[in-house]
């Protein structure tokens, strides 16, 4: 390691001095480290019984004791590791699924207990299964239904395989369980997807998105988008799923590695330990559509603890997606080369006539910052790892090469190398954070999604629009009335009202290498800035019909105290629903033309309070 240490801050001092290119920054590299034979250890296989029993046996310890979700993950990691097919896996789903009926979430148990019984789980425990099952059919429908007896009928074939202790405490049960009365109440998992709108179909050339928007160009703002006619507050503008998003390794057995859903009864990878998925259709759709590539390397990249994985895997997600629309490393090649020919900046985003971000035209061209020279350097070190590891476990070469010295002027390896540099580049400059919230109702980060049609959003301090999450998909929303011609606008930063307008201005500097001159900056609206109010000017009729929406949905509605009661109201997601339709009503009704007001600040912010409060919450 130190020898590696040494020569990467001998290459660094290279470059600056030299003025190497990025060019040749990739070739460079990873032909030195391969002349100092400079090379990993590849670890090939993830799935590993001792530490599958090991998490079993925590999980047990803690049944108990520990909070739902930490207990749930516990057991879902010991299912990573064991091998397919084994009494292993069988029993992490087995205690899982009684963690589960413990919680009230008895259709996530009961997927795990056919997934138990399917593997093949020991005789003398099926019974424990029915007989959990049959209360799991009982607590969601209290009715007896044929199910339920079927459940039970099994449950007492199988009680003769136990030993007599437990046939008497069981055969108990099973006659309690027909005249249980304190069943706990199913518990429902929060789905932000209900406050989702629908998808917006009628643009001519960008899919999934309102015909009221259109990609445009300039040399002050470079690509953007404005409003082809009068927006409403309220507004869907578009509806997308992110082209690519990556999970921190805390988040990687709690959320789904292929819709990043958060999932209580997930199913493993069978082929490594490293991600789950919330259902076997998840699992087979990444495994075609990248996770057949990406499986051994990421088992290879963990292996060696390198920093910010969730970026890497983010770099090799793009990589992987791009080869899979493209069939061999030669056609992206050219491809490429057909991409950087092309001189109109919009037009190098569409796949054929349409702009369609579920392609890697939407990607390659998106804007990024350069990084500095010494950062450049290390990372380039980072991304020649990459590929070594990459290039031993798969044949994305045409062939596994187990030995780097056959990569020395490679024209192709140098080529994956430089694409990865320009992945890692735009997710540097263009990636969200993908944001759940926790059981307080606070936001937290838990990955990465790169989203390139809201990648082309300009900045405000004071945005028009807001990306509405969950997980790595998002609707743009209109939050106040935009006119015609005018930009979507979304805040890189934080909204004026958090941040002084110089301490907003230093960070986007910092960041993303830009003074701001939107609205809020120019005029120094800050934390202590409060506007006008409008009522006064607006018609005696649109008075009274704001003043009856302001009462009947309360301003400042305690939304987080309607979110903790979410398990105990059947309304809440109807109750919010209805006050962001009345909020936008109100936006509406002040108008465009009389922004900036007391009234549309207000209503503004009691809308992102919401959204933020319901965005992906888990």
């Amino acid at each position: 390691m130190d020898h590696f240490i040494r020569l990467m801050n001998e290459t660094i001092l290279d470059y600056v001095s030299q003025g190497t290119s990025d060019e040749n920054l990739i070739e460079n590299t990873m032909n030195r480290l391969i002349e100092n034979k400079i090379f990993l250890n590849i670890k090939r296989e993830s799935k590993n019984e001792e530490t599958a029993r090991k998490k079993l046996e925590e999980g047990n310890k803690m049944i108990s004791s520990a909070p739902l979700e930490k207990l749930i993950e516990i057991y879902s990691e010991a299912i990573a590791y064991a091998l397919p097919g084994s009494e292993l896996l069988a029993r992490g789903f087995a205690n899982r699924s009684a963690a589960l009926t413990n919680g009230g979430m008895y259709e996530d148990s009961s997927k795990d207990i056919e997934r138990a019984l399917e593997i093949g789980y020991p005789d003398n425990l099926k019974a424990k299964l029915y007989a959990r099952k049959a209360k799991n059919l009982l607590a969601l429908n209290r009715k007896m239904r044929s199910e339920v007896d079927d459940a039970i009928n099994q449950a007492k074939i199988w009680v003769e395989k136990m030993d007599d202790d437990n046939q008497k405490r069981l055969k108990s049960s099973l006659e309690q369980l027909k005249t249980n009365k304190s069943l706990k109440k199913p518990f429902k998992i929060w789905e932000s997807s209900v406050f989702f709108p629908k998808t917006p179909d009628d643009h001519p050339k960008i899919l999934r998105a309102s015909g009221a928007i259109d990609i445009r160009n300039s040399e002050i703002f470079g690509r953007h988008i404005v409003a082809t006619k009068d927006i409403k507050a309220g507004e869907t503008l578009w509806v997308h799923r992110s082209y690519a998003f990556s999970l921190k390794s805390e988040y990687r057995y709690r959320h789904c590695w292929n819709c990043s859903r958060y999932t209580l009864s997930s199913v493993p990878c069978s082929q490594c330990s490293n991600v789950i998925y919330c259902n076997e259709e998840c699992r087979d759709i990444a495994w075609h559509e990248h996770h057949d590539v990406e499986c051994p390397a990421i088992t290879a990249i963990l292996a060696i603890n390198m920093v910010d994985e969730e970026n890497i895997f983010l770099w090799l997600r793009l990589l992987v997606k791009a080869l899979k629309e493209f069939g061999t490393v030669n056609a992206l090649y050219e491809k490429i080369k057909e991409f950087d020919l092309m001189e109109d900046p919009i037009l190098k985003l569409f796949t054929g006539n349409v702009y369609d971000d579920t392609k890697y035209a939407s990607v390659h061209s998106l804007f990024r910052l350069k990084s500095y020279p010494v950062l450049s350097e290390s990372l380039a070190f980072k991304i020649v790892e990459i590929i070594f590891l990459l290039c031993g476990t798969t044949e994305i070469l045409g062939k596994r090469i187990d030995d780097p010295t056959e990569l020395i002027n490679n024209k192709w390896a140098v080529f994956i190398g430089n694409l990865m540099f320009r992945h890692m580049e735009i997710i540097q400059t263009n990636a969200i954070n993908m944001l759940s919230n926790n059981r307080q109702g606070n936001n937290i980060s838990c990955g990465l999604f790169l989203a390139p049609l809201e990648d082309l959003c300009s900045h405000s301090c004071d945005h028009n629009a807001y990306p509405l999450s969950t997980g790595d998909t998002y609707a743009m929303i209109a939050v106040q009335p935009i006119k015609k011609g005018q930009q979507i606008y979304i805040t890189y930063g934080t909204h004026y009202l958090k941040l002084p307008a110089v301490q907003r201005k230093q960070f986007l500097q910092m960041g993303f290498k830009f003074w701001c001159q939107c609205t809020a900056c120019i005029n120094d609206w800050g934390p202590n800035y409060h506007h006008l109010s409008c009522v006064d000017q607006l018609p005696e009729k649109k008075r009274n019909e704001l003043f009856k929406i302001s009462l009947k949905c309360e301003m400042h509605i305690p939304t987080r105290e309607l979110l903790k009661e979410r398990s105990t109201k059947n309304n809440t997601s109807s109750t919010i629903i209805e006050i962001i339709s009345d909020l936008s009503k109100m936006l509406n009704i002040i108008g465009s033309d009389r922004y900036p007001c007391k009234e549309i600040e207000a209503a503004k912010l009691a809308l992102f309070e919401i959204f933020n409060c319901v965005a992906g919450y888990i």
